[in-house]
């Protein structure tokens, strides 16, 4: 399903910035980017919270309703700050020139299909619901694929068209969704000012990282707005995408793996904890280690046939931000540890500090030559390497802590030899593929043959290093039969 979900987006967004352009694209992924901070400011870790407590033990709709009450604030507050509060010249300095609607539409499309709709998932999950919140998302990608085609066939589409068909389609979504769960009153339900002391316990720890949060992701889509440009914005919103296709699998693992910790973690099982962390680590490492090997041989190539020749100037930052989902996987899995498990605290300060980092590089990377204090002025590709190597730094400090809270031995060794075997395959296999097929050949044929080639050496890999991605031989060869035994029934069905 989430494959599905993830190929019709992916499908989606690259037509949209196809047909609207680098710097209408930009400003879209501006707008957009800036209230991903926002939320996050808003939010303050409740949406952790709530998760959390749902996967513990079941909870009655009441205690869902009032969760939602709080995101309703959420949303009206700002809505009338920007629109009643905030002067002219507030919104063009912030947002770059952009129209007070505009804003709006942007902030109620990022909140409902960025906060909202995930916690209608969590509570799908919660419930064992996965298919539930799968088969509604791939409805609604499909949809809004249906509704920009037919926008842009009309000669209608643009920014607000977009935006306000994000914020019905994921309107609707949520109240169909949350229509087909049942929430049973528990035979013991916790009193309403317990729970409430529990959310604040939880999220207080959690206010500054919030603000922190918001400091960074605004800082990031600001600077480069001011200092690149709309263009510069699409560049590094179109390898942000593109790189996201290696997170496929944390996606449909992420939701699953922190109920199952929470849980764990309840029932004091430590060492069910300590196996799923370490196993799920090493496979997501790997699968996005895998992803970038194929993929940032043929980053310019990639840009040129999906998007025109108005985009391969972004080819340096696609190429780069491939390697993001990669550790970006780690940190959401060393998170979700730190939340599933109610270490709030440590969480916060290790995050804290490399976000304070993060927004410092930000700027070094992003200001002008000869400003008062001059930077690199690297645009899209500096922006991209900034995100790449504050994240390592950041996960790596969040593993070691987790290694040390727990008793476990820091395991970080597997991260350069497998980006190295990825990364040295996916060269060699493109310098074979150029050399052997004619440039006459199309994109698709001389990817597809590379991938296969890739896929054969990264597989003879593997089988000498199975625990490159987290498995023992045996494992390995347990769950290769299982396959060939389900794809054997396939066949015979």
């Amino acid at each position: 399903m989430n494959l599905v979900r993830t190929g019709i987006s992916f499908a989606t967004g690259m037509l949209t910035a196809r047909w609207l352009g680098p710097s209408a694209y930009g400003n879209m992924a501006f707008l957009l980017g800036t209230f991903a901070g926002l939320r996050a400011l808003l939010d303050m870790g409740s949406a952790a919270a709530f998760f959390t407590f749902m996967s513990q033990q079941p909870r009655s709709w009441r205690y869902v309703r009032g969760f939602f009450l709080w995101q309703l604030a959420q949303f009206v507050v700002p809505c009338l700050v920007i629109a009643a509060l905030f002067p002219a010249d507030w919104i063009a300095t912030i947002w770059r020139g952009q129209e007070r609607s505009l804003v709006l539409l942007a902030f109620a499309a990022a909140f409902l299909q960025g906060s909202v709709w995930p916690v209608v998932q969590q509570a799908c999950e919660s419930q064992r619901r996965t298919y539930l919140a799968q088969s509604i998302g791939v409805a609604i990608v499909a949809i809004h694929f249906l509704a920009m085609g037919t926008v842009w066939y009309f000669g209608r589409l643009g920014l607000p068209a977009i935006l306000v068909a994000i914020a019905i389609e994921y309107s609707v979504a949520a109240i169909v969704a949350l229509s087909r769960l049942s929430f049973a009153t528990p035979a013991t339900a916790e009193p309403a000012g317990a729970v409430l002391r529990r959310f604040v316990q939880y999220c207080i720890p959690l206010a500054p990282f919030a603000g922190l949060s918001f400091a960074n992701e605004f800082a990031d889509r600001w600077l480069l707005q001011r200092h690149g440009g709309g263009i510069q914005q699409a560049y590094y919103a179109v390898g942000a995408q593109l790189a996201a296709i290696a997170l496929i699998a944390t996606s449909s693992i992420l939701s699953i793996f922190w109920k199952e910790i929470a849980e764990a973690h309840h029932c004091g099982d430590l060492a069910r904890t300590g196996a799923l962390y370490r196993r799920v680590s090493r496979l997501l490492f790997f699968v996005g280690a895998t992803v970038a090997g194929l993929l940032m041989p043929w980053a310019a190539d990639v840009l040129s046939f999906v998007l025109g020749p108005a985009y391969v100037g972004g080819a340096a930052a696609l190429g780069i931000m491939l390697l993001y989902p990669i550790h970006q996987a780690m940190g959401q899995i060393g998170a979700t540890m730190m939340y599933a498990t109610e270490r709030v605290k440590t969480h916060v300060i290790i995050g804290g500090a490399v976000m304070v980092f993060g927004i410092a590089m930000t700027y070094f990377v992003l200001a002008p030559r000869d400003a008062t204090v001059p930077g690199f002025g690297l645009a899209s590709t500096g922006l991209a390497a900034k995100m790449v190597s504050v994240q390592i730094v950041g996960v790596n400090v969040l593993a070691y802590a987790i290694a040390r809270i727990n008793g476990w031995s820091f395991d970080w060794i597997y991260q350069p030899i497998t980006l190295g075997v990825c990364i040295g395959i996916g060269w060699l296999v493109r310098v074979a593929a150029v050399a052997a097929l004619p440039a006459s050949f199309p994109l698709p044929v001389r990817l597809g043959a590379a991938g296969v080639v890739y896929s054969a050496l990264l597989a003879a890999a593997l089988f000498s290093a199975p625990s490159l991605a987290g498995f023992t031989r045996p494992e390995l060869m347990t769950d290769l039969r299982r396959l060939s035994d389900g794809v054997l029934r396939a066949r015979r069905a």
